[in-house]
Parts: C-alpha cells; sequence; structure tokens
C-alpha cells in the first residue's frame, strides 16, 4: 500500500466509524419517556393524604412525569384546591385527564385552563410512543366525546406510531360498581369510540371515575381502570380492586411494562404492552 492510500485510511476510515457511531447509538437508545407513574381520583382538598404518599413514592424511584385520570381536585373550579395539587405535585411533569371534580361547566374549565395552563385534551409524542389525554366532561359534553374533540382525536389517531396510548377519566366499560355511569350510558357513541381505537392501533386506554382497580381485554385493547388515588373506594373487596394503588410504566426495547402498586409497596398487578 502506497503512502498516499495509507494516509487515506488512516483519516477517511476514524471519521466513517465516528458518523456510523453517532448515527446509530441514538437509535438504539433513544427510549424517549422511559418511565412514568399513573392515578387516578385524587381529590385533593379534603382526601389528599394518598397523593402525597404517592409523590414520594415516584420521586423516590426516580420518575418525574404522571399522569392523572381525572378528578384531581373535590370542588369543580375552586382555585385553592388546584394550588395545593401544584404546591403537592412540586417540579414534576404532570398531565391530566379532566374528571367531573376538576370541570362541570365553563366557569370551571376557566379556572382549570388559567391555573393548570394546558387544554383539557392534547397529545405528544415521546420516541415511537403517542399519548392521548380526552376529557370526557367538557361543558354540555358530560360523559361523552363528540363535537370538536372527536374531530381532533380521528385525526390524531391517524398518526404513524408504534404505541398509542389514551387517558380518559370517564371508562368505556365499566365493572358492576359504575354501569351507566361512564361512557357506556351511550352505547352506541362508546363503541364507536372502541371500534375507532381499534381501527387505528391503539394499545391501552386508562380511565378512572370509579373508585377501584380493574383491569379488562376487549379485542386486544387494554382498558384499565386505575381510580384508587385517594377517594373513596367503590368497594371493600380487595378481590374487585378495592384498594388504593398507582401505576408505574417503565420502558424497554419491547415496549412497556406497568407495576400496579398499594400503598404498602406490595405489587398487585402486572402487565405489558409489547410489539
Amino acid at each position: 500500500m502506497d503512502k498516499r492510500k495509507r494516509k487515506w485510511h488512516r483519516i477517511v476510515l476514524p471519521l466513517c466509524l465516528i458518523n456510523l457511531f453517532l448515527f446509530f447509538v441514538p437509535v438504539l437508545y433513544s427510549v424517549g419517556l422511559s418511565s412514568f407513574a399513573i392515578i387516578g381520583d385524587t381529590r385533593i382538598g379534603p382526601l389528599g393524604n394518598v397523593y402525597v404518599q404517592f409523590i414520594d413514592r415516584v420521586k423516590k424511584m426516580g420518575i418525574d412525569t404522571i399522569f392523572i385520570t381525572g378528578d384531581v381536585i373535590d370542588r369543580p373550579g375552586k382555585e385553592e384546591e388546584w394550588r395545593k395539587f401544584l404546591e403537592l405535585t412540586g417540579g414534576l411533569t404532570f398531565h391530566i385527564a379532566p374528571g367531573n371534580h376538576d370541570i362541570n361547566n365553563q366557569r370551571s374549565l376557566k379556572v382549570y385552563n388559567t391555573i393548570i395552563g394546558k387544554d383539557p385534551y392534547y397529545s405528544f409524542a415521546s420516541d415511537d410512543t403517542l399519548f392521548i389525554i380526552l376529557c370526557t366532561d367538557l361543558p354540555e359534553e358530560i360523559g361523552r366525546i363528540t363535537g370538536k374533540q372527536l374531530s381532533w382525536l380521528k385525526a390524531e389517531l391517524e398518526k404513524n406510531y408504534r404505541f398509542k396510548m389514551v387517558f380518559l377519566h370517564k371508562p368505556l366499560f365499566t365493572t358492576v360498581y359504575g354501569r351507566g355511569y361512564g361512557l357506556d350510558a351511550q352505547r352506541e357513541e362508546r363503541d364507536f369510540l372502541h371500534n375507532l381505537f381499534l381501527k387505528n392501533g391503539v394499545d391501552a386506554v386508562f380511565a378512572g371515575h370509579e373508585h377501584l382497580y380493574n383491569r379488562t381485554e376487549k379485542d386486544g385493547i387494554l382498558y384499565v381502570i386505575t381510580g384508587g388515588g385517594g377517594a373513596r373506594l367503590l368497594t371493600s373487596s380487595e378481590e374487585d380492586g378495592g384498594f388504593y394503588h398507582y401505576i408505574v410504566a417503565k420502558k424497554d426495547r419491547e415496549g412497556y411494562i406497568f407495576t400496579v402498586y398499594d400503598l404498602q409497596g406490595k405489587v398487585r398487578d402486572r402487565f405489558s404492552v409489547k410489539k
């Protein structure tokens, strides 16, 4: 090999290897939102003690993003309760799917928008996952996903992501304790929404409203009710989900692993979404 070729190998080849490294490393190790926690029906106000324990636990786990499936506060439009929520949450990033104790009229919606500073429904993407936050309790649309929100949702769901997760307050498919008080009150609309999720590859739907824990699967979609965040439980039967709890999600290369903890730190359930 002559001197010119040896010089080329010494300079160009290392540069090629560096470029390959810089290109592939983000692809291999970029996992976006690698962990988050979910809780519902915290009812901060008279019943904030469970939320305090939850925040303490997730901070110790190194989790800095939480999702709340509605009924964050007790009295809609009560500014001091929202400010207490912000104080307790500290610097954590939060996403709220507002419930009927958060928003029930135009005034409480205005308070929500002003203090929380977010729309009642929106979406965001993290790496290969689309997170969709819905509001089942917009004024004049209580207990429904309809109108402009539904049109927006249809467009969002058409986006191409490996994983899609939905968060809302009132569940599509209720337990015996909440029958008729969720989106099942409008069954045709509920079924349309489920089929919309099915058509567009939604993996999991997290709801609150019922003060208990429940996990079911319908047509391959996981439906989870996580409403044990502090409000009075609907049942004392732990077999029926009557225990205070929260969920922690961890992402790996295959997908997400969800672990359900009670307040004593005991694992009550574990499930996954993988592709």
